[in-house]
């Protein structure tokens, strides 16, 4: 393991402490067996070893006594040089111990200074000795000599074992932290290639594997899957249950490939493969028995699931050679496999391309068309059918693009929903439809306003304050103002949408329900919902002038039904597309109390509409 610096500060001390006890226990012993003047050397460093001990637990990190002690020990074995033998004493071989020493724990002026005296000391003995100022030393061995090279020995050697212990210490630890970090980068290349859910490759293991698969295939099918529906899963027992299904279908997956060819994990419920093509039925056999695969029951901790996919093929090189382009073009096949109905494999189309980048401009300039004054209203009389008078109108949003020309509601309204724009252009046309309601209020024509609201401005829960300010700001009074809801949205988050109703119906707004007949049709919202007028869809009206078969018979049976049905509630009846004369007379006599249609009269501007209220009003008198 490796030390952090106060543990590494900690050892060194405690190596430091015995180090100057081997020093104060030498010292002793050495006096011992020296003469009357190395015995007082000697004992004299004993007593600044003593001190200098005390130093060191006193003030642990002191350098003072770490440099103190260096030159307690370099002037001690100065003394016993000149007392012994000169430059020829044992002794001078424990300068290079104290040397070492100063480099390993001392500042470099420290050893440089301890350097400098024992060079210029060793070098004035000798001179001295040439010059003839000391008596020339005569080598000599004695019992002393004997002690003193053993003792400066051991405390050579316990020095040089403490120091190279340290150094194999440290040695191991690099190794062992090499190998750790060996370890870890090999961990990390590891993650980098593979998904850790399901053990699969991940996007950019795979677009490497495919660059490698494409020097030695001429042709390839990159398959991008996604589930249907698998959302519900996690929702509905949390996420647990979801990646253990994703580890399920990676193994099946897995088995699906031959030899060479590659999957990854794309990422959520996505999958890509890569096949290798031999040819249009074998891939179509192939695809289906995907299909067929993921479909197969699975049983996730006691409960039983059973998956579908939508599947989309793009083939390399016919529709590209990059990895991600073709599997962006896959993903356009997949998308267009689940609008088609799910559970299906589509080959990619060169022509959608076209579309795609038609949409994309298109909703570059829908997001700019409010704001170039391109957006704006039309208004569709309602009519009373007793006496064929105006009782209403229906304000519609209309798109004159500069760049596309007219733009049919049926393409830019999904679109606006579909990217969120649709919010805005609702507030929009609630806000112009009060306005212009507020004008012909003041020129003396008393026709309330109806609006139609989309998802986005009832799931943003702020539809009460949008409309209370609308109100405000254009003066306009309340029960002047009717909103339409479709009944598909009534299913939608009841506890939330009710709260938003209620608030707006305390107001005196009315509301009406569009598109009877073509959504859930419960009679439980019904009941709960204050609603004031039920629109009847075109797609039934529009069928009661058809032959008189057993569909029309039905049909007929259906819209009289609705209006029995919303008399019994208390609701009004608009019938919409009424076009044809015949049809009018029909739903007069079924006693429906309001109709619209181009039987009557088509969307028309603001102008346009004055002029008609004013000729109503005059053949009403």
């Amino acid at each position: 393991m490796l030390y952090k610096p106060a543990e590494l500060a900690q050892r060194q001390r405690q190596h430091f402490l015995k180090v100057i006890s081997v020093f104060f226990v030498a010292s002793i012993i050495g006096s011992t067996f020296a003469g009357p003047v190395a015995q007082t050397i000697l004992l004299c460093s004993a007593v600044g070893m003593c001190a200098i001990y005390w130093l060191m637990i006193v003030r642990p990190n002191n350098k003072i006594a770490v440099a103190g002690f260096l030159w307690l020990i370099t002037l001690q074995i100065s003394a016993l040089i000149m007392n012994n033998n000169a430059v020829y004493s044992p002794v001078v071989m424990c300068y290079a111990i104290v040397l070492v020493y100063a480099a390993l724990f001392c500042s470099t002026s420290t050893f440089l200074s301890l350097a400098i005296f024992i060079i210029l000391y060793c070098s004035l003995l000798l001179l001295f000795i040439l010059l003839g100022h000391w008596s020339p030393p005569s080598p000599k061995v004695n019992k002393a000599s004997i002690v003193a090279t053993n003792l400066f020995l051991l405390i050579a050697s316990f020095s040089a074992w403490l120091i190279a212990k340290d150094f194999r210490s440290l040695l191991y630890d690099l190794w062992s932290e090499n190998q750790a970090s060996r370890k870890s980068q090999k961990e990390i290349r590891r993650i980098a290639t593979l998904d850790p859910l399901t053990g699969l490759s991940n996007r950019v293991s795979a677009e490497q594997a495919f660059s490698k698969l494409t020097l030695v295939e001429e042709k390839l099918s990159v398959v991008f899957i996604d589930l249907d529906n698998f959302k519900p899963i996690n929702d509905a027992y949390g996420h647990h249950y979801g990646d253990i299904a994703l580890k399920i279908l990676a193994e099946r997956l897995r088995k699906c490939l031959e030899p060479g060819e590659i999957i990854c994990r794309f990422g959520g419920d996505e999958f890509v493969l890569v096949f290798k093509y031999a040819n249009a039925h074998h891939s179509t056999l192939r695809y289906q028995a995907l299909l067929e695969t993921i479909a197969e029951d699975m049983e996730v901790e006691l409960r039983d699931f059973r998956i579908s996919a939508s599947i989309g093929v793009a083939h390399f090189p016919e529709h590209g050679t990059n990895f991600n382009e073709l599997c962006r073009l896959a993903d356009q096949a997949m998308y267009r496999s689940k609008l088609s109905g799910r559970n299906a494999a589509l080959l990619y189309q060169p022509e959608w391309q076209d579309e795609h980048r038609k949409k994309l401009e298109m909703i570059q300039a829908l997001r700019l068309a409010i704001a170039h004054n391109e957006i704006f209203l039309v208004y569709q009389p309602k009519y009373d059918l007793a006496s064929l008078t105006i009782n209403g109108v229906e304000a519609l949003a209309r798109w004159q693009s500069k760049e596309f020309g007219f733009v049919s509601p049926a393409v830019f309204i999904p679109l606006a929903e579909e990217t969120g724009l649709i919010d805005n252009i609702g507030l929009f046309v609630l806000r112009q439809a009060c306005h212009d309601c507020k004008k012909w209020l003041e020129l003396g024509y008393d026709i309330p306003v109806s609006v139609n609201l989309s998802a986005a401005q009832l799931s943003s829960g702020m539809l009460p304050e949008h409309v209370f300010s609308i109100l405000a700001d254009s003066g306009l009074a309340p029960h002047y103002l009717e909103l339409e809801i479709t009944e598909s949205l009534l299913m939608q988050d009841q506890q939330g949408i009710d709260s938003q109703i209620s608030r707006i119906n305390d107001k005196g707004i009315s509301f009406a329900i569009d598109d009877f007949g073509t959504g859930y049709s419960n009679l439980h919202y019904l009941s709960r919902f204050k609603a004031a007028t039920l629109k009847i869809d075109q797609s039934f009206v529009r069928q009661l002038n058809e032959s008189s078969d057993n569909y029309s018979l039905k049909n007929y049976s259906l819209v009289k039904g609705v209006i029995v049905l919303a008399k019994t509630l208390g609701l009004t009846t608009i019938a919409e597309g009424v076009e044809d004369q015949y049809t009018l007379n029909i739903l007069r006599a079924m006693k429906c109390e309001s109709v619209q249609g181009y039987l009557l009269s088509k969307p028309i501007n603001f102008e346009e509409l004055l002029i008609k209220f004013k000729q109503h009003e005059v053949e009403n008198h």
